[in-house]
């Protein structure tokens, strides 16, 4: 047989014949300087395949193969050798049977405690009443007034928001829902989380620098009683996967411009039940029904860089005159490094997107005409790929995209 007909039977790349032969495992006879496949070289080359079926490495196969050519295991010696191999073998599969066994019996632990019902003790929540002297008419200041209302001691469930200006909003499953929706094309509620979907796991480990340095920081903050808000959480929710760092005594404003990506992490943290007290407003503007300078700590997880998906504008600039004197911007920004191919892919995408977005000299310079003092800022890093994944498919393979995690504060 010929080194094509050997490939094609035995399902290997010539590549790897090849390999087999310079490793001395094969030693094929030539005729016309081309190798000839004869009965003991196939013999070879299925005995070949058998060890490595039974895990033995190239190394050890070696030395089989050199036995049964040397002495076709006449001396005793050799026989002994090889019994000896093979009772080596049998107890490496022997102990690594043990260890599946335990790896499977501890595998069917997790699956059955995943598959257990969970009990019914999900709370369903609404608009927090305690949270009730927070809201104001976005338009002329006034208190709002009320109407059409399902509640209980504690939440809002259901009801309309109304000035005598003419503003209204109203209050849908606990959700405040005000008049700025959004209806644009170029996005949709992630209801289904796919933009955490097909991460890479570099990109993961950066999100987790970045979550480290905001937990760091949060772990020095005492936030009973304070005022905490996260806007644009369709892309990327930090308080969400983090509410055991946040205090059950401090009052949180979610703020996003889908209702339907509200109510469904809404439904995730009431089954999570760490019972914070949380508003959730569906606004696609930065023109809250809120009091102004209510807020003492703004979360930004990716939020400045989605505002800039649809605005020119600086967020935390929109968001100051709704944050106090003193209050501070806790976040992490994404930028590029020579980013020209991916800019001009996220410009293309999305035409109401602006240039300066990914920009770090630019965010830099925005924080402090912002009125902001940065107390610190933390590169945790770069990736050239951001794989499959839907919220970075701008992102050319091969140019950096970094994250930095900052606090900055007002006067």
């Amino acid at each position: 047989m010929k080194i094509g007909q050997v490939s094609k039977k035995y399902g290997l790349s010539k590549d790897n014949i090849y390999y087999y032969i310079n490793y001395g495992l094969l030693v094929p006879p030539k005729l016309n300087s081309q190798y000839v496949f004869d009965d003991d070289t196939i013999s070879d080359l299925e005995e070949i395949l058998q060890l490595k079926a039974m895990d033995y490495s190239l190394a050890e196969i070696h030395r089989i193969v050199s036995l049964h050519r040397i002495s076709n295991l006449e001396n005793p010696v050799d026989k002994e050798e090889l019994r000896d191999m093979y009772s080596a073998k049998r107890a490496e599969c022997a102990g690594k049977v043990k260890h599946y066994e335990a790896v499977i019996h501890d595998l069917d632990d997790r699956i059955v405690e995943l598959s257990k019902d969970e009990p019914d003790m999900q709370k369903h929540t609404g608009l927090p009443l305690s949270m009730l002297d927070l809201l104001c008419c976005p338009d002329c200041g006034a208190p709002l007034e009320i109407s059409d209302v399902n509640m209980d001691m504690k939440y809002i469930y259901d009801g309309k928001f109304v000035c005598s200006c003419g503003y209204h909003a109203e209050v849908a499953d606990g959700i405040l829902i005000t008049p700025n929706g959004y209806n644009g094309e170029v996005d949709k509620p992630d209801v289904n989380r796919e933009l955490y979907k097909d991460l890479p796991p570099s990109l993961i480990s950066l999100f987790q620098r970045s979550y480290n340095y905001m937990k760091e920081e949060l772990e020095s903050m005492d936030l009973a009683g304070k005022v905490v808000m996260e806007t644009y959480i369709n892309a990327w929710f930090f308080l969400h996967n983090h509410q055991q760092f946040f205090s059950p005594d401090g009052y949180y404003i979610v703020v996003d411009k889908y209702p339907e990506t509200l109510r469904m992490y809404k439904d995730l943290i009431e089954r999570e039940n760490y019972d914070l007290k949380i508003l959730y407003l569906a606004d696609s503007s930065t023109n809250y029904p809120l009091k102004k300078q209510c807020v003492d700590l703004n979360l930004d997880f990716f939020a400045v860089n989605e505002h800039n998906f649809y605005h020119d504008s600086f967020l935390l600039e929109k968001l100051r005159p709704y944050m106090k004197s003193g209050a501070a911007a806790l976040g992490t920004y994404f930028y590029f490094e020579k980013g020209r191919q991916s800019m001009a892919e996220l410009l293309s995408t999305y035409p109401q997107c602006s240039a300066d977005n990914f920009s770090l000299p630019w965010f830099m310079s925005e924080i402090q005409e912002s009125g902001f003092d940065l107390a610190w800022h933390k590169v945790c890093g770069f990736t050239t790929d951001s794989g499959q994944n839907l919220g970075f498919s701008f992102h050319h393979k091969g140019e950096r995209m970094y994250l930095m995690s900052y606090l900055a504060r007002l006067p």
